[in-house]
């Protein structure tokens, strides 16, 4: 095997005795990216759904969902969509974790950018205040 330009070549033999040039060895494809990243062109995944004989606490029965269905006037897919985005709303959190609660040090940082400091202790009583 031979280098070129700093990459590991290998020699081919074509069969008929005569060598080939030597080619450098692929690239190997980039696999950092994304894989669930989806474009204005890809078509969205679908799944199906069986629905429970009777309702518990993880599915309804068909005759559940044809009720929520009717009620709502929409149909199976956005009955289910609609159901996933109110779980969604309700376990996931709208922002991202915080560090905790601030210590004494921000505190005296904040009350004295605020001008908090500057109040007299009798506007405290103050309804504006309360």
């Amino acid at each position: 095997m031979s280098k070129i330009a700093g990459r590991q070549a290998v020699k081919k033999n074509s069969g008929d005795g005569k060598s080939r040039q030597d080619r450098p060895a692929k690239a190997q494809p980039r696999t950092h990216q994304l894989r669930s990243a989806t474009t204005a062109t890809a078509a969205p995944k679908k799944f199906l759904i069986q629905l429970r004989v009777v309702d518990n606490e993880y599915g309804v029965s068909e005759e559940t969902f044809s009720r929520m269905m009717d009620e709502l006037s929409l149909n199976q897919t956005e009955l289910v969509h609609k159901a996933l985005r109110n779980l969604a709303k309700e376990i996931l959190p709208a922002y991202e974790m915080d560090n905790g609660p601030l210590n004494d040090k921000q505190h005296a940082a904040i009350r004295a950018m605020s001008g908090f400091g500057d109040l007299d202790p009798d506007d405290f009583e103050s309804p504006l205040l309360k």
